[in-house]
């Protein structure tokens, strides 16, 4: 094996061997890191999507506290928001329905077991499903 020699010193720098179980230290490090950011990563944009929802849902009553139904789409667009479609369903007088639905790895995200791919809240503030919002309803 050939290193660097200086002129009246010991060997110097690092055999290859010893670069190599350095960089498998650090892929290890990181297969057993990124599923734990990933899931932190998740559970971020879902709290981000969930207070779209509620901040929706405001809005849905002070447009109802000036007309005779709730907003549908036309009269109230949906908010946007990265890795969620959010949209509105089952709009009348007395109620509505605002949803949540997950795109790309969203799609993956879980709370104790129960997929959090598709979130809800309607005109009574029932969250759906309930361990995707904290399990309070």
């Amino acid at each position: 094996m050939s290193s660097m020699k200086l002129k009246g010193s010991a060997w110097k720098g690092f055999t290859i061997i010893e670069l190599m179980i350095a960089l498998v230290i650090i892929a290890i490090l990181v297969a057993l890191a990124y599923p734990s950011y990933a899931s932190y990563v998740r559970k971020a944009k879902r709290g981000d999507a969930q207070q779209l929802l509620l901040n929706w849902s405001v809005n849905q009553e002070i447009f109802r506290s000036n007309n005779p139904t709730y907003a549908d789409a036309d009269d109230l667009s949906a908010p946007t928001i990265d890795d969620f479609v959010l949209s509105v369903s089952n709009v009348t007088a007395s109620t509505y329905s605002l949803q949540a639905d997950a795109s790309g790895d969203q799609e993956h995200d879980t709370q104790n077991g129960v997929s959090c791919d598709v979130m809800s809240i309607d005109q009574n503030g029932l969250k759906l499903p309930a361990e995707c919002w904290g399990g309070r309803s």
